[in-house]
């Protein structure tokens, strides 16, 4: 049952990433295209073709992130493993507030005992030079 569920899962990433490469593939063929034909049908003004480019580019890149994430961008400097980083920078931390604290009980139960011992010693002494 669990192995089906990772080939299900695995079929899934698979196909989510042959659609982005098909995307990719009809972006620069249709960019080819209109480049082509503003050449020679529109004088070299390729403003249209930029305006193009742009706006479809920004859906491309949003294909992208949504298949891929930053898995592949590491040579721009994107961690792919930032999340997982900082999650164990986050457990150290809270590990350490938490001996700090516990540090910091154990020092105000000794304290508290220390502070105990000397009135148990003052009210012995007195008790003794009374007593004399």
């Amino acid at each position: 049952m669990e192995n089906e569920e990772l080939y299900n899962e695995a079929a899934k990433r698979v196909k989510e990433k042959k659609g982005f490469f098909y995307h990719f593939i009809a972006y620069i063929f249709t960019l080819g295209m209109l480049s082509f034909i503003m050449n020679f049908e529109n004088e070299g003004n390729f403003f249209p073709v930029i305006i193009v480019a742009l706006s479809w580019g920004i859906g491309l890149a949003i294909h992208y992130f949504s298949t891929f994430g930053t898995e592949h961008l590491g040579f721009l400097g994107f961690n792919s493993n930032w999340e997982e980083d900082e999650l164990a920078k986050e457990v150290d931390r809270l590990a350490r507030m938490r001996e700090l604290k516990e540090r910091i009980e154990e020092e105000r139960l000794l304290l508290k005992d220390s502070d105990r011992l000397e009135l148990k010693e003052i009210e012995k002494r007195t008790i003794d030079r009374d007593l004399v």
